[in-house]
């Protein structure tokens, strides 16, 4: 048997391929006379005038698909459709490279004079398959441009070199198309698994950990009705470059999309932490190295987190989060991704917070935009009824040359960095808090990046706290200069501490706002000036606290459980939104948008006020003053704010104009997530 077969084996090789060479040749690979063209150049010519394409495909061929205004012929009429002018541009194609007709038609062209011959060699299926306008008897089929689809060239492969780089073929054909009928071929040419097939023959290494994955049909046959197991195509998405064979995401915004095509729950949960709106907001092919979710859970190798190999298994999950978080300990990995803060059953602490500090910001909200709502109606009718009265109120405050001091120079110079770095941390911080309004990634942009915008509000943060700390300081310092009796100037008449008697003034302001009393008088500081100066506080230790253990994780998970990364995300989010919206709407209201202080009540950048403002909303505080011998003592000319008032006005308007287009965004991203 071994003689036998040696044998044949010895006769293949050399008898046989004497024989094949003396055979007729039906496979047509050149054409003697004719220049042999690609499809690209064939293109090219065919947008030329006066060029002739012949398709050499029978009449059945033809009115299923062929080059636009190709004229089909054979060898009994090909010379009637062609002119008299011998040095025309023909172009001759026919099914394939092994189509003979196109030999045939060319031996008659070239006896007839027509030399000027060009062969398409790879033929109308090769055209066809390649995406190019294609004309049909039946139907039209357009080119297969960027107008029609947007991404349909190779953005992975294309990028490869020094490599066995794959064609289409290599993806969309096998041995099972050569014996496979035309319309077998087509539904082929489109099985999804039978492309996902051809990857791994070429990647062997991935196809071996997938296999094992919970994603693998050998692992997971218990899905829910209407689910698929991903493939490679679902992740990967090979046709994912424009017509210039740029790809417009980057791999990691590409694969936080194709899994939540499956895992849509998960996914809204990862985009409320920096992680995914990271990766959201920034620019379309400009991911910044934040975790996606194949960083953490694995990319063909995602197992159940119960299985020792898995990324996310508990012995695993430092040395997985210290890729990017070197610091990594196991506190730390305890943050939890994909936490729902609106589940109370899983989350019992987190859902308490959320549920507290969604009703201090409704709360807060409510009572005093009905404050102001009052407070506007009564100043308006107030004004109509007294029009002479209350303009002669206003000149005489106005024109009033003697000025009291209210500010020290040191607390205009501490409110200016405060309001600045304020609007810092606002302008970083909204598009993150509103990462799916539609100004977001604009506003990203604008800062040059999520990353820029990262470092305005650190930077931000740091000039806010050493305003904070300034404050403080001075406080003692002061404190200390007076000596004794803290504590009994902690609730003075000249202490920004609430007092009883700030509940009583606020309960006469609105017996006033319903016309059951007269216009209160107050002393230095009025209660909702109190409220403000108390919530910095308040603010500075929530998100002040909260913000520092986002930005320094790994340092607070030494001697803190890793779910309060999850609480400080909860509450500095909650916080932030509650003092943007409270000093763009309640405070600009209070200190410049009633009725009496529009447009804009200079005080905090001049740092005085006139003796008849005093006495017509401080009367309270101008007696004390007289009683106790300290009026003149207060009276301040501040000789510098005549040349720097010019610029205060514009920076102050800027400050107000910028707060008020904030809080416009802020409402519209509110009522277009409702509807």
């Amino acid at each position: 048997m071994k003689f036998i077969a040696r044998f044949f084996i010895i006769f293949a090789f050399i008898i046989l391929p004497d024989t094949f060479a003396s055979m007729p040749m039906e496979i047509n690979l050149s054409l003697d006379g004719a220049n042999p063209i690609s499809l690209n150049e064939a293109e090219k010519l065919s947008k030329e005038k006066d060029v002739y394409f012949l398709d050499a495909n029978d009449e059945r061929v033809y009115k299923q698909r062929h080059i636009p205004n190709a004229i089909n012929v054979n060898v009994s009429n090909v010379l009637s459709f062609l002119p008299d002018n011998k040095n025309i541009k023909i172009v001759l194609y026919g099914l394939n490279s092994a189509s003979v007709e196109p030999t045939e038609i060319a031996i008659i062209l070239q006896k007839d004079g027509y030399n000027n011959l060009y062969y398409m060699l790879e033929g109308i299926d090769a055209w066809a398959l390649s995406g190019r306008k294609v004309d049909s008897i039946f139907h039209k089929t357009e080119r297969l441009t960027q107008k029609k689809i947007q991404n349909y060239k190779d953005g992975i492969h294309d990028d490869l070199l020094f490599a066995n780089l794959p064609a289409c073929r290599d993806c969309h054909t096998s041995p099972k198309v050569v014996y496979a009928t035309k319309q077998d071929k087509e539904e082929l040419f489109r099985d999804k698994e039978f492309v996902n097939d051809n990857c791994k023959t070429c990647h062997k290494k991935e196809k071996s950990h997938f296999e094992k994955s919970v994603h693998s049909p050998f692992v997971t046959q218990d899905l829910k009705e209407g689910r698929k197991l991903p493939n490679c195509t679902d992740c990967h998405g090979v046709h994912i470059a424009d017509k210039n064979g740029k790809v417009h995401k980057e791999l990691k915004q590409l694969s936080q999309e194709n899994c939540g095509v499956c895992h849509e729950k998960q996914q809204s949960l990862y985009h409320e932490t920096f992680h995914g709106k990271a990766l959201l907001l920034n620019k379309p092919g400009d991911a910044i190295r934040v975790a996606a979710c194949y960083d953490c859970h694995g990319a063909h190798n995602v197992l159940n987190m119960d299985k020792e190999e898995s990324t996310l298994h508990i012995n695993n999950r430092v040395k997985t989060c210290g890729e990017c978080h070197v610091d990594s300990n196991i506190n730390f990995v305890g943050f939890i991704a994909h936490a729902d803060h609106t589940d109370a059953k899983k989350y019992p602490l987190l859902h308490t917070a959320y549920v507290f500090m969604t009703g201090l910001v409704i709360v807060v909200f409510l009572f005093f935009g009905i404050h102001t709502l009052l407070w506007s109606m009564k100043l308006i009718q107030t004004r109509m009824a007294y029009p002479k009265e209350w303009k002669e109120a206003k000149q005489k405050a106005h024109n009033d040359k003697m000025t009291v001091k209210r500010f020290s120079t040191l607390h205009l110079i501490q409110h200016l960095f405060m309001a600045s770095s304020f609007l810092g941390l606002a302008f970083s911080g909204l598009p993150q808090k509103f990462y799916t309004a539609p100004w977001a990634n604009k506003m990203i942009e604008l800062m040059g990046g999520i990353e820029v915008a990262t470092f305005i509000h650190h930077l931000s943060a740091v000039v806010m706290f050493a305003v904070f700390f300034s404050h403080i300081a001075e406080i003692i310092v002061v404190q200390t200069r007076k000596g004794k009796g803290f504590f009994s100037r902690l609730f003075d008449a000249d202490s920004l501490m609430p007092r009883i008697q700030d509940f009583k003034d606020m309960k006469a302001h609105f017996l006033w706002f319903f016309g059951k009393g007269e216009r209160p008088q107050f002393d230095r500081w009025t209660y909702w000036e109190k409220f403000d100066y108390i919530a910095v506080f308040w603010g500075m230790f929530i998100i002040g606290f909260s913000g520092l253990v986002l930005w320094f994780p790994t340092f607070f998970s030494n001697f803190m459980p890793g779910w309060m990364i999850n609480l400080s995300t909860l509450v500095h989010s909650d916080e932030a939104l509650l003092a943007t919206g409270f000093i763009f709407a309640i405070h600009f209201f209070n200190t410049h948008f009633r009725a009496d202080r529009f447009p804009m009540d200079m005080v905090i950048f001049s740092g005085t006020l006139t003796e008849e403002e005093i006495k017509q909303e401080r009367k309270h505080w101008y007696d004390r003053l007289v009683k106790n011998g300290d009026l003149k003592r207060l009276y301040h000319e501040n000789e510098n704010y005549a040349w720097y008032k010019p610029i205060a006005k514009f920076a102050g308007f800027a400050m107000l104009i910028t707060g008020l287009v904030f809080l416009f965004m802020m409402i519209y991203a509110y009522i277009i997530s409702i509807f």
